[in-house]
């Protein structure tokens, strides 16, 4: 049977990089990390398509939902509470989807 390793830390995790791979500037980061500037810079890029992208696609469905416009109040407050619920899972799903996208 052969022996399990005895290190205490895993091979790839002792390795440093001396520049971001991503914009080549000068800093110590562990391998594979990303600086601070590429990920505020990545991190905003996604929120504001994430913004752009939830908003067009809440309207369509509310352009969907509403051009048949319910006469029931209860049909109407349904409808609503679903296009602010469209809004909240299309934006987090478009800003991980750019966060990730951009690494």
């Amino acid at each position: 049977m052969v022996r399990r390793g005895s290190s205490p830390t895993p091979l790839v995790t002792g390795l440093v990089e001396h520049e971001c791979p991503r914009c080549h500037r000068e800093v110590e980061l562990p391998f594979g990390q990303l600086c601070g500037a590429c990920r505020a810079a990545i991190k905003s890029r996604a929120k504001k398509t994430a913004r752009i992208g939830a908003t067009l696609s809440t309207l369509a469905v509310a352009l969907y939902i509403l051009i048949p416009f319910p006469a029931d109040g209860r049909a109407r407050t349904v409808g609503l509470v679903g296009t602010v619920i469209w809004y909240v899972l299309s934006y987090i799903v478009v800003r991980r989807m750019m966060q990730n996208w951009e690494r």
